[in-house]
């Protein structure tokens, strides 16, 4: 940089095997100067807001914790959903199933949908005890039945995160894992580079595996033309999709290799070669019926060509054949028996690592480099936590998420971080100056950080404090109040700011109430004894060891 870049050549290789080394140094580049600037500005804005607001968080809030022009954000997603969970009232509802007979004995099965067409959605058991009434005296026919082919095509191969999201549903793996066996996969040789957001395949790969296919398949699974795939706005296309170096090997043939990392492998190679074959082709079949004011339907589908799904077998379990049984349009049916199911309406589903990152990418925040780093900081911090392969909002990260939506209004908006990463890749492009992107969001991010490091009566961020009780500090008799840290929330004696040698520093650790209430459950009155004991607080002194246990 800054020197005579005329000495200087760049090469490029998507994967770590002798060929695709020697073209690359045998057709070598000119550095990207723009891409290079792009990179910069990048590294200039995570680092002005991760060294300038950081400190700010520790001296308002709490030791420990940190901001990022795109870790924030992530925490912000999480937390509005915990919030959304949190917030929701289920709603109840009911659906009614009926069991017919059709006039060859044969059985099939029905549900109800309209009701004087309308959507049939009863919301308590009266409703649905008053359409079951109804249901029982009406006979049955099928008004309509509709035959027709479907098709099913393959999905593009992976990229970052589409390959973090199916291996986190078809294996298991966290983020953090499929990122390291990929590492360690691509810097063997045995695939592309791992960190690309490009669906694109070079030509090679598309004639390599064209050819497999022919030989392990036949002509019928394969297109007359290669299956083309749109890769999102701004991918970065001079990477390739994540792909096996040569299709020809096997998973089990990595013998240097640990079993998760073959997995990995086995994943991607099906993905690479399912993309490029032709589609699965069912018989799709709807039966509508009538049972007087009620319509009631049943579908099935039978596969009559696998296709692609012939490497890359289907995972959920409606992608089973269901067949109907033969009867047409005036047939009647006779109702066996009704069965009404109780419901209701669920809260969003919790987002897990692989989810996270697809919401990420479909807001254009982040990039497929950035994702598994932001994915274990967020949890180091303290900000969420992980069960069951699920994120919760700790207390911790509603806090500073808090602050920070009050204080930097256009860091935390999701529009504007995506906004950001459109402008660096503006700058990739040639379409933007690097400096004038990083001057204006210098200088408005300064503004507001300036005001924030302002008291909170001149609208400075609003300090994390205690909230005082009626509980004395077993160690001094001053009172003890509730404290926020990245550890969690707990009693710390108001005593601890007073001047060191006067300085308090015993805490008490305090126990969630649904943590209690499952230790509770199910316990005899002998044991619940017990359990009340083992879950008051713990008394802790400021060396952080445990000095006693109050007991009842």
């Amino acid at each position: 940089m800054g020197g005579d870049d005329a000495r200087y050549s760049r090469v490029v290789f998507n994967e770590i095997t002798k060929n695709a080394i020697r073209q690359a140094f045998n057709k070598p580049g000119e550095l990207n100067i723009d891409r290079v600037n792009a990179q910069q500005a990048r590294r200039f804005m995570d680092r002005v807001v991760g060294y300038m607001v950081s400190p700010l968080l520790w001296k308002k809030i709490a030791r420990g914790l940190s901001a990022g022009r795109v870790q924030s954000v992530a925490v912000r997603l999480v937390v509005e959903r915990e919030r959304e969970i949190k917030a929701f009232v289920p709603e109840e509802f009911w659906e009614v199933d009926a069991s017919t007979t059709t006039p060859s004995g044969e059985a099939l099965a029905l549900q109800v949908t309209h009701q004087n067409d309308k959507p049939f959605r009863p919301v308590n058991k009266e409703q649905t005890q008053a359409a079951v009434s109804l249901l029982e005296k009406a006979r049955y026919s099928v008004l309509e039945r509709e035959d027709k082919p479907t098709t099913s095509k393959p999905g593009a191969p992976f990229i970052t995160s589409t390959l973090q999201q199916a291996a986190s549903t078809r294996l298991g793996f966290g983020v953090k894992k499929t990122m390291m066996m990929a590492q360690r996969l691509y810097e063997a040789g045995y695939i592309t580079y791992m960190r690309t957001d490009s669906t694109n395949l070079s030509q090679d790969a598309v004639n390599m595996v064209r050819g497999y296919i022919s030989d392990n398949f036949g002509k019928k699974y394969l297109p007359e033309s290669p299956n083309q795939y749109a890769s999102k706005e701004n991918s970065q296309e001079a990477h390739e999709a994540i792909r096996p170096s040569d299709v020809n090997v096997m998973a089990e043939s990595l013998k240097d290799m640990e079993a998760d990392a073959q997995k990995l492998y086995q994943l991607i190679w099906r993905q690479f070669v399912a993309c490029q074959m032709t589609p699965a082709k069912y018989d799709s079949t709807t039966l509508t019926v009538g049972a007087g004011d009620f319509r009631l339907k049943a579908r099935g589908r039978i596969l009559r060509f696998d296709g692609w799904t012939k490497v890359m077998p289907a995972l959920r379990k409606g992608d089973e054949d269901r067949i109907l049984p033969a009867v047409n349009k005036g047939d009647a049916l006779t109702l066996v028996e009704l069965t009404p199911a109780q419901h209701f309406t669920k809260p969003p589903a919790r987002f897990s690592e692989a989810s996270l990152v697809k919401e990420l990418e479909k807001r254009g925040i982040g990039r497929p480099s950035t994702y598994a780093s932001i994915i274990s900081t967020i949890q180091d911090r303290g900000y969420v936590r992980v069960e069951n392969r699920r994120f919760y909002a700790e207390k911790m990260g509603e806090i500073v998420t808090d602050r920070l939506e009050e204080n930097f209004r256009e860091l935390m908006n999701y529009d504007f971080t995506a906004q950001m990463e459109n402008s660096l890749d503006q700058v990739a492009n040639h379409e933007a100056e690097w400096k004038a992107v990083l001057d204006h969001f210098f200088s408005d991010f300064t503004q507001q950080l300036d005001k924030a490091e302002k008291d909170p009566e001149e609208g400075g961020m609003r300090p994390n404090q205690m909230v005082l009780t009626s509980i004395d500090c077993p160690t001094c008799g001053r009172k003890m109040g509730i404290r926020t840290a990245s550890t969690g929330v707990f009693l710390g004696c108001s005593g601890y700011a007073l001047p060191p040698k006067e300085r308090c520093k015993t805490t008490i650790n305090l126990v969630p109430e649904n943590e209690v209430l499952n230790v509770l459950e199910g316990e005899d009155a002998g044991n619940q004894r017990a359990a009340r004991k083992t879950s008051l607080p713990e008394m802790r002194h400021g060396d952080g060891q445990l000095s006693h246990r109050s007991e009842t």
